[in-house]
């Protein structure tokens, strides 16, 4: 009887901490006194909370509020560089990863090109020297790090840390755990990384405060994270938003999934490259010509080229958006989200295609579904999954 009064107490304790550590979060400076008066506990409770909550690095006492009647209150803060997250977001070409501070400040990020082998323990192998060197960069130990988040571009089993199927990296049926040997002390994160962008729309970006967003990625291949009711959407198998399978032409080109008309066989900047390199060797007159060997043709090539007059190149971006608009249709349709946010490769020709876009949704999807939801570029850019994946752990720590 005692052992379960104590270890409720000791639940009980650990749940108020992290409800004031989040208030703290939210209110960025606050004073014990306007903590006592949100929470509705005691101000001796608050000031024992606040007083572990200093003696542990998490929090700090930041400066003098304003007076209303009595003495100036101090004022605490969530502790700058006291501790640490770090992020790591992968595609075909490249691993990004980002230190993040306890109060979501990013400390640095970086871009290391990704192994010409795929081999998932090579690619693991890099990952974690590259760990390693941001830590003793910066002269953090683990006992500072809330935990590393890891976003991949696939189907994850976020609860058990396995990747299940990621087609464009070649994995399938992958344990990640087993690869972080070296941190075994360390709590670690995976999760889809259109789900982690969604996350970091939701925590710093465009959706702060909106319950029910989907959010759009498009680069090598096309997914997408979905929130409702204020928290990601998993579904029964865990495995959602994976718009980038969704069948939008039956004759197709068959799909890395096995299928044939994905989205991302049409829409996916993989394939706007392969359809400009396609037409400007079929002699095709375009600004694309220009560039002396056309197996250097990339989705900035197109972009540029478009900005410049070029039709060609200009079409090609309009086909892809006319498929996305199609898609993001039926994703209105479905979800009647308050916000669609399109981010990753899409960022840098938002101006060119998104009006276009917009008109296609306005058109396809049912005025009642369509009429309240905004379409929109991500502000975060291509970052927004590498920070997401960095803000995992900031989540958990926040009870989040």
């Amino acid at each position: 009887m005692t052992g379960k009064i104590v270890g409720n107490n000791r639940f009980l304790k650990e749940f108020n901490q992290t409800a004031i550590l989040d208030m703290i979060r939210v209110h960025k400076a606050i004073s014990r006194a306007e903590l006592s008066k949100l929470t509705g506990l005691s101000p001796t409770a608050i000031g024992s909370i606040v007083s572990e909550l200093l003696e542990m690095g998490y929090i700090s006492e930041s400066g003098i509020g304003e007076s209303k009647g009595g003495r100036r209150p101090v004022l605490i803060e969530l502790k700058p560089k006291s501790f640490y997250t770090i992020g790591i977001d992968m595609d075909v070409n490249y691993i990004n990863f980002v230190l993040m501070d306890i109060t979501s400040w990013i400390i640095e990020e970086r871009t290391l090109g990704m192994p010409k082998s795929l081999v998932f323990k090579n690619v693991m192998k890099v990952i974690r020297g590259e760990i390693k060197k941001i830590l003793k960069d910066y002269g953090i130990t683990t006992e500072r790090l809330l935990g590393i988040g890891m976003s991949v571009p696939g189907m994850v089993d976020s609860r058990d840390l396995k990747i299940i199927f990621a087609p464009n990296m070649g994995w399938e049926d992958i344990d990640v755990k087993d690869q972080f040997e070296d941190f075994s002390d360390i709590k670690v994160y995976v999760e889809n990384e259109a789900m982690a962008s969604a996350i970091s729309e939701n925590w710093i970006g465009t959706c702060q405060g909106i319950s029910n967003f989907v959010c759009v990625n498009i680069k090598s291949g096309i997914g997408s994270g979905i929130f409702i009711d204020g928290k990601p959407y998993r579904g029964t198998s865990g495995i959602t938003g994976e718009v980038g399978h969704m069948v939008v032409d039956s004759n197709g080109s068959k799909c890395r999934c096995g299928n044939y008309g994905c989205l991302e066989t049409i829409a996916s900047t993989t394939h706007m490259v392969d359809q400009a390199k396609r037409l400007v060797k079929s002699g095709i007159a375009s600004k694309l010509n220009d560039i002396s060997d056309v197996e250097d043709l990339s989705p900035k090539s197109i972009i540029d080229c478009a900005r410049e007059g070029d039709e060609v190149s200009r079409n090609i971006l309009l086909e892809s958006a006319r498929y996305l608009g199609l898609a993001i249709s039926s994703i209105v349709n479905i979800l009647s989200p308050q916000k669609v946010v399109l981010g990753k490769d899409f960022v840098h020709y938002s101006d060119i295609v998104l009006d276009h876009m917009k008109e296609i949704v306005m058109c396809k999807a049912l005025k009642q579904t369509s009429k309240d939801v905004e379409i929109t570029e991500s502000k975060l850019g291509e970052r927004a999954s590498v920070l997401g994946s960095a803000i995992i752990p900031l989540k958990v720590f926040f009870g989040k």
